[in-house]
């Protein structure tokens, strides 16, 4: 059993809960904001592609990174099977080291929030401001995540994952919180199990460092940025107004 951050059971049953061709809220929302910057782009925390396929699909300039070499394989897999060749990066974003500048950096679906803290928050911010053309724009969506300050402490058993193979993964997870540095902290235990046998474990240590609405926008403009907008839930006309809401940052550098 090996601590790990995306290992292969947390990959497999991403692949299997978050399937490349779901009808995912942020895809059109993407699409429509990407094409009309054009120019290179880079998803950043990556995974295995679910946001990335269907923007290559649409004719969009993306290319991806992510630090996990397990979700890279998968993504470079799906993208294989759908004969699509991106260029695709391992490295982390805090530190992030890629030649040339993108017009646009996307991390869709809360990913941000996996930086443990605000100095790892902080250098991807700038990190990213490196990396853009002048006027280039970053967009980071992000979440609060409610449903584990309700049950910090408590251990949780998951639904079973049936698996294509034929095994089953079953899953443990308990949540710590620390409050002052607003970060929560899950652990989940992967158990692979075939023919009665259990095959592999895995356990993920998951950080979710989140930030208040007011507090993220002063942090962009502290580094560097300007021009930001802010909607709710992939839809442009809505803006936040409940705790439950998925909040899209879009800014441009200064």
């Amino acid at each position: 059993m090996t601590l790990t951050v995306y290992g292969p059971l947390c990959t497999e049953v991403y692949q299997i809960t978050k399937p490349i061709d779901r009808d995912y809220p942020d895809v059109s929302y993407y699409i429509k904001h990407l094409s009309s910057i054009g120019g290179r782009i880079l998803e950043a925390m990556v995974g295995t592609g679910r946001l990335l396929i269907p923007l290559l699909e649409a004719g969009i300039n993306i290319e991806g990174i992510d630090i996990s070499p397990d979700m890279l394989a998968a993504c470079q897999k799906h993208c294989s099977d759908r004969n699509l060749n991106p260029v695709l990066h391992q490295g982390c974003v805090k530190n992030l080291e890629i030649p040339g500048k993108f017009n646009a950096i996307a991390v869709s679906f809360g990913s941000f929030m996996l930086l443990e803290n605000r100095t790892a928050a902080m250098s991807a911010l700038q990190a990213f401001a490196r990396h853009l053309e002048p006027q280039g724009r970053i967009f980071i969506d992000l979440e609060l995540p409610i449903e584990d300050f309700k049950t910090e402490n408590i251990v949780k058993q998951r639904s079973p994952i049936d698996c294509p193979d034929g095994s089953t993964i079953l899953l443990q997870s308990t949540s710590r919180i620390d409050w002052l540095n607003q970060l929560n902290t899950t652990v989940i235990r992967y158990e692979k199990w075939k023919d009665s046998k259990l095959v592999a474990t895995e356990l993920q240590n998951l950080p979710l460092h989140w930030f208040g609405r007011d507090e993220f926008i002063m942090c962009l403009k502290e580094n560097g940025y300007k021009n930001i907008t802010l909607c709710a839930n992939y839809n442009d006309d809505l803006q936040p107004s409940s705790y439950q809401d998925t909040m899209c940052f879009s800014a441009a550098l200064a």
